[in-house]
């Protein structure tokens, strides 16, 4: 196969896109338009990569010098001038391709989602066709802006591109439409663009008409049909950044299922770039898993969850309406439903948090237990301590926060309180309904209720005079 070198047009405003950005820098919810499009061309492994920039180009260059899609290019930078359409674009490039003989690709950077094993058969089949200019071509059922191609003669050859503004109402009824990626003979293109004109309704130098030049010389024009039309989907505008979010979306997602992972209902599942997932894992509707969360082997997250960068390990069952952030969950613990595990959270293997329980910056050791109703912060808990429904760690006393220390086995009685700083000893045991100011010893009794005193009689006799009230 001959040598490859890329030309990526890149000098776009982007106005629609309503930032002062290059549009090239645009984001999806991966990384940047051009990410997208160095990593797609990368595994081609091109002897060199033109980028031809324009507005604001001291980002663009500064953004490539620090992301891993640059990494396998061989990048030189190139300036167009003025906006004067695509065929002056790639003129720009040509001095970057004066020594170089072989196949030129031209893309541009808007166009995220060509995937390295369609840009593979194109230049397999361009050189199986010894084709002088080879394109990717789909099917678009008009109205559409698509630049249509022309085919002619018998069987029917590509003669030309038109583009949609300058198409005749016959023209505008063709389904096969230009993708905007082209491999072309090195030795065509340079005169090619150089005898471009502007003589069309915008103005511009078109690249597309290099496709006439050919077929009219009797070069072989061929167009290689997309397998899948959203491949070919570029960013002009927000509304088209959301088609291609959900196209790499429903990528990534079943990606993840073709290594194991099951999801009950992928289309109302949102995952970040960044998330893995483990094989055996079961992702239940309506769940976000955001920032640099790792969900291990089995987990089950039955739906409605919010889980932003956390570390889930395997076997652990987060139960509905969940919410956890910044937390470490070790393996076989079970979390929720309606958990909020809350930045500098660490639960130990075999924990369980339920229902209605908030933690924040709290350690739970190996088989402890929190099962309803509480809030524990600022807080360390020891192995299969038990911690009681509505219990508090009272962190806060307005200026500063303490820290409360739980024991190994120690049993927390429901509807206490305890007053930071505190410790509760290996063993021991708080009363219900405990408000608890002094450390507790091990093995120990906590108890810190007021007195009980019961007042004989005093219920009949509040009900008699209320009685008596309402007869008068």
């Amino acid at each position: 196969m001959d040598k490859i070198c890329c030309v990526i047009l890149a000098a776009g405003v982007g106005k629609r896109m309503g930032g002062e950005l290059p549009k090239a820098l645009t984001q999806t919810r991966e990384k940047a338009l051009i990410d997208h499009v160095l990593f797609g061309l990368a595994p081609l492994k091109p002897s060199k990569t033109v980028i031809v920039v324009g507005h604001r180009r001291e980002l663009l260059e500064e953004h490539l010098r620090n992301s891993p899609s640059a990494h396998g290019h061989s990048i030189e930078y190139v300036l167009q001038e003025q906006q004067l359409g695509t065929g002056d674009a790639v003129r720009a490039a040509l001095p970057a391709l004066a020594s170089f003989q072989g196949t030129v690709i031209l893309t541009y950077a808007d166009h995220p989602l060509f995937t390295p094993e369609t840009l593979k058969h194109l230049l397999e089949f361009h050189s199986f066709k010894r084709a002088t200019l080879s394109m990717l071509s789909f099917q678009a059922p008009p109205p559409n802006d698509y630049g249509r191609i022309i085919r002619a003669g018998t069987p029917a050859q590509v003669v030309r591109i038109t583009e949609a503004r300058d198409c005749s109402p016959e023209e505008l009824l063709i389904s096969e439409v230009n993708s905007g990626f082209y491999a072309v003979d090195s030795s065509f293109l340079k005169p090619a663009v150089e005898g471009l004109s502007n003589k069309n309704s915008q103005g511009e130098y078109y690249l597309t008409d290099i496709v006439e030049k050919a077929a009219k010389e009797g070069q072989t024009v061929v167009a290689f049909p997309l397998s899948e039309a959203e491949e070919a989907a570029g960013v002009n505008s927000p509304a088209d950044l959301v088609r291609v979010n959900e196209v790499l979306a429903r990528r990534e997602i079943l990606k993840l299922a073709e290594s194991g992972v099951i999801f009950d209902d992928p289309h109302t599942c949102y995952l970040d770039a960044t998330v893995t997932i483990a094989a055996g894992a079961r992702i239940g509707p309506n769940v976000q898993l955001r920032g640099m969360t790792s969900i291990g082997r089995s987990v089950l997250i039955e739906g409605s969850s919010l889980i932003i960068d956390a570390t889930i390990a395997a076997n652990v069952v987060i139960k509905f309406g969940s919410r956890l952030e910044q937390c470490s969950v070790g393996d076989g613990s079970s979390v929720g439903p309606f958990a909020n595990l809350r930045a500098g959270t660490v639960l130990a293997q075999e924990v369980r948090i339920g229902n209605f329980v908030e933690t924040k910056n709290v350690t739970l050791e190996a088989g402890a237990k929190a099962s309803h109703l509480s809030y524990l912060g600022d807080c360390s808990v020891g192995e299969g301590a038990n911690i009681g429904a509505g219990t508090i760690t009272c962190n806060y006393d307005g200026y500063n926060k303490a820290r409360s220390i739980i024991g190994k086995n120690a049993f927390i009685g429901s509807n206490s309180c305890l007053v930071a700083p505190v410790t509760v000893g290996e063993g021991a045991l708080v009363a219900a309904g405990s408000v608890i100011t002094r450390d507790v010893p091990k093995d120990a009794l906590g108890l810190g209720r007021a007195k009980q005193e019961n007042k004989e009689g005093w219920a009949k006799l509040r009900r008699e005079q209320r009685e008596d009230k309402k007869g008068k």
